[in-house]
């Protein structure tokens, strides 16, 4: 389960929307909240124009990191209710956001960060890009996105269970997405008599010639049809194996499905957003929980590029896994010591199913 949750703020209502979120799951994992203020320096937060940058009055960014530590420690006042018997730690920084929230979640060993989308425009966007997306891209953990457009993870009931989509696409890459996404299926219905569902979803792509000439649409069917019977069997694999083994004697159910669709990202979004459950109780899944990166050729998900339209497109909460780690251990002279190398090594998500 989850132990040390970050969960960045910048003084807006839109960021302190992940409180109560990060504070359901922090109660039922025993976790810990981190929360980060980043304040923008001195050579950043100018007043910009079209032209140039007009630098901050002299005790201009003191008085902001006063004022951003004075926000952070009334957090746990205003949110008294949600964060009650939560341990808390509070965390000022100055730098550029994205990349002093990566550095946060390395130093403080955070294991889940929770933060509401921003979607800036303009110049503002230009010159300070998309948090989220930055966080999608270089995060060494799981990243929980919430919609700015206010869709988030409901209260599970004994009638509608809670429905979690995992996009595969038959590479151990992808499915290191499955452990994150049941750790955080098991502690949203936590205490609750509330059923979870945990469904597979692999996207065939269509061939770039698929229907240019009746020759090439023949082929591309013969091969799109073997490949999509491959697809389900591998899903339905997966859903064994995981009923076998880490939801053995849970109340989750495993589901899967396959489609065929010339945009994988689509096809996901419509996927989650629209298909209904079993019993037809339900239409749409609750969450979706992908990892950036996957295999390639016709079964394909260019995760990266996948989860940034996502992103970029649903109104449902996402969880995003990178399932790499930069670090690498090197010895120095007989001591051990640690060197950050330029080295892919996979995380411990990978290969515990």
């Amino acid at each position: 389960m989850f132990q040390r949750i970050l969960v960045p703020l910048d003084g807006t209502r839109l960021a302190e929307r992940a409180i109560p979120v990060a504070a359901k799951i922090a109660r039922a994992s025993g976790a810990t909240i981190v929360f980060a203020h980043i304040v923008l320096p001195p050579v950043e937060f100018g007043t910009y124009t079209t032209t140039h940058t007009i630098p901050l009055k002299p005790g201009a960014f003191e008085r902001r990191m006063d004022a951003a530590e004075d926000y952070l420690t009334n957090i746990p006042d205003v949110y008294e209710e949600e964060l009650a018997g939560i341990d808390m730690e509070l965390d000022l920084a100055a730098g550029a956001v994205s990349p002093e929230i990566t550095l946060t979640a390395r130093f403080e060993e955070i294991d889940l960060i929770v933060m509401c989308s921003h979607k800036e425009i303009g110049l503002k966007r230009w010159i300070f890009g998309s948090v989220a997306q930055d966080a999608v891209r270089h995060s060494p953990v799981p990243v929980l996105i919430l919609s700015e457009q206010g869709i988030f993870p409901p209260e599970p009931d004994a009638i509608h269970p809670f429905r979690v989509l995992v996009p595969l696409d038959g590479s151990a890459l992808a499915e290191a997405a499955l452990e994150p996404a049941i750790q955080l299926l098991t502690a949203w219905t936590a205490n609750t008599r509330a059923k979870g569902e945990l469904h597979l979803f692999d996207v065939i792509a269509l061939p770039p010639v698929y229907g240019h000439t009746k020759s090439q649409a023949y082929i591309s069917e013969h091969i799109v049809e073997e490949t999509a019977d491959e697809a389900r069997t591998y899903v339905q694999a997966v859903a064994d194996r995981l009923r076998a083994g880490v939801l053995a004697g849970t109340a989750f159910t495993v589901t899967s499905s396959v489609a065929v669709s010339a945009n994988i990202a689509d096809a996901i979004v419509k996927e989650a957003e629209f298909a209904g459950d079993a019993e037809g109780l339900t239409a749409g899944y609750d969450l979706i929980v992908m990892s950036t990166h996957g295999r390639t050729g016709l079964r394909r998900l260019v995760m990266g590029s996948v989860a940034e339209y996502v992103l970029g497109t649903t109104k449902l909460p996402l969880m995003v896994v990178h399932p790499f780690a930069k670090e690498t251990a090197s010895q120095v002279d007989g001591e051990n010591e640690k060197k950050v190398e330029a080295v892919e090594v996979t995380q411990t998500w990978v290969g515990l199913f």
